[in-house]
C-alpha cells in the first residue's frame, strides 16, 4: 500500500530548539499551559507563533503570557498555517478532539510535523484516512501520552522487559476521577466543557481517559489487544445517556489479561491512574498521586518500595529525570516535558525510539476504545 502513496517533499531539517506553532491550547483551556511549559522546558522547542483561541482577547491574553509577539498570533488556524509555514518545524494540536482530523490534516498538507494533545483522533475511520496518508510508525505525526513520560512507569517498563518479574499474566489499570459526580453534586455541572459531553461512536470518557490506559498497558508490556468485554454505564446524568463509567476486561497477546476501570463519577478521586503488572516472579504496582514511588513485590512475596534512587533503579536515576535531587518530588508537567524531549529525538533521527508511542499504536487504542463500545452495547465478546 505505501508504494501507492504520493511522493512526499523531504521535511526541513531540524535545529534546536525546533520551531513550532500551536493551535488551541490558550491560557484558558485544560493543558494549554502544561504543553507550553512542557516543551519548554528541556529547550529542546520554541513556541513563535499560534491561534490559541477563537476569541481574540484569550488568544492576544495567551500571546503575552506564552511570550508570542502579537504580529505572530493569528485568528484561525487555517491563516497561522498559511503565515508561517515556511517558518516553523513542527505545528501543536491542543484543540477538542472532533478538530483533530482537520489540523492534523491541514499540517500534513504543509508538509509540517505534528504534535496533537491526545486522543490523536476522534473516531476509527479518521484513523483509516490518517495511515493511509502515514506509515504506522512514521516520525511526523505524533500524540502526547504523557503518563509514559514519568520516570517511575519507565523503570516498570525495563523490569517487564528484562524479565525481573519472570511472565507477566494479569495488569489492572483504573483511572478512576470524580468531576461528573463532584460537580453535579454542587450544581456546577456549566464548567465541564460542551464538547465532553457528547458520546458518538466512542464514548468522551474512553477517548479522554482509556487511550492513557492502553497506552501504558501497550508501554510497559509490550502487548496487542485481542478481545474484549465491557460494561459502559451512564451514573451522573450531567447530560442524559452519557457513559461516565467503565469496567473492561480485554485479552492481549502472550495469555495477558487486563482488567480496566474508568470514568468520571467516582467521589474523592482527582485522577486517581494507577496500574498494577503482576508477573511469575513479583509485581509492581504505580499510583500517579504518588509518582516517584513503585510499589514491588520479589518471587518470594516480600514487598519493597522502590524510589527514583533505589539499589537497582536504572531509569529514574538518570540525569535526564533528575532536574533536582531525589525528596523533591518530580510531576506531572515534568513527565509531559520528558514526552516532549522524546518527540524531538525522534523527528532529529527520523526514527521512533524507545518511549515514542507510534501513530500505530495511539489508533490501536481508538479500535480497541471502539470495541469497548461495541461490546458494552451487545453484550458480546468483540475480537480486533
Amino acid at each position: 500500500m505505501s508504494n501507492n502513496k504520493p511522493h512526499k517533499p523531504a521535511l526541513k531539517p531540524l535545529q534546536k530548539p525546533i520551531r513550532v506553532a500551536m493551535i488551541g491550547g490558550g491560557v484558558n483551556s485544560a493543558v494549554g499551559r502544561v504543553h507550553e511549559i512542557a516543551m519548554k522546558m528541556d529547550n529542546e522547542f520554541e513556541l513563535v507563533a499560534g491561534c490559541f483561541s477563537r476569541n481574540p482577547e484569550f488568544n492576544a491574553e495567551s500571546g503575552r503570557q506564552y511570550n508570542v509577539p502579537t504580529h505572530k498570533l493569528y485568528p484561525s488556524a487555517e491563516a497561522l498555517i498559511d503565515a508561517v509555514a515556511n517558518e516553523v518545524d513542527a505545528v501543536v494540536i491542543a484543540t477538542p478532539i472532533k478538530s483533530h482530523a482537520q489540523y492534523i490534516h491541514l499540517a500534513l498538507d504543509h508538509n509540517l510535523r505534528v504534535i496533537s494533545d491526545k486522543p490523536l483522533l476522534a473516531n476509527v475511520q479518521e484513523c483509516k484516512e490518517l495511515l493511509a496518508r502515514v506509515q504506522p510508525d512514521n516520525t511526523q505525526v505524533f500524540s502526547i501520552f504523557n503518563y509514559t513520560g514519568y520516570p517511575a512507569v519507565r523503570e516498570m517498563k525495563r523490569r517487564v522487559e528484562s524479565g525481573a518479574i519472570g511472565s507477566v499474566f494479569k495488569v489492572m489499570v483504573e483511572m478512576p476521577q470524580d468531576s461528573y459526580m463532584r460537580l453535579s453534586n454542587q450544581n456546577k455541572t456549566h464548567a465541564i466543557q460542551a464538547w465532553r459531553l457528547e458520546d458518538g461512536d466512542i464514548s468522551c470518557v474512553s477517548l479522554d481517559l482509556f487511550v492513557h490506559l492502553h497506552s501504558l498497558v501497550n508501554f510497559v508490556c509490550g502487548n496487542t489487544p485481542l478481545a474484549v468485554n465491557a460494561w459502559q454505564r451512564a451514573i451522573t446524568n450531567v447530560s442524559p445517556g452519557l457513559i461516565d463509567e467503565v469496567d473492561a476486561v480485554i485479552q492481549y497477546s502472550n495469555n495477558l489479561m487486563v482488567n480496566a476501570w474508568y470514568g468520571k463519577a467516582v467521589l474523592g478521586y482527582r485522577n486517581g491512574l494507577r496500574i498494577r503488572v503482576f508477573g511469575t516472579k513479583g509485581s509492581l504496582q504505580w499510583h500517579q498521586e504518588s509518582p516517584e514511588m513503585i510499589e514491588a513485590a520479589d518471587e518470594a512475596g516480600n514487598r519493597m518500595l522502590l524510589d527514583r534512587i533505589s539499589t537497582g533503579s536504572e531509569i529514574t536515576a538518570q540525569p535526564r529525570y533528575n532536574r533536582f535531587k531525589a525528596g523533591h518530588p518530580s510531576g506531572f508537567i515534568e513527565a509531559f516535558a520528558n514526552y516532549y524531549a522524546d518527540i524531538a529525538q525522534a523527528m532529529r533521527d527520523e526514527k521512533l525510539n524507545a518511549y515514542t508511542l507510534s501513530t500505530g499504536i495511539a489508533a490501536e487504542g481508538l479500535a480497541l476504545s471502539q470495541a469497548i463500545a461495541q461490546a458494552s452495547a451487545t453484550g458480546r465478546t468483540i475480537t480486533l
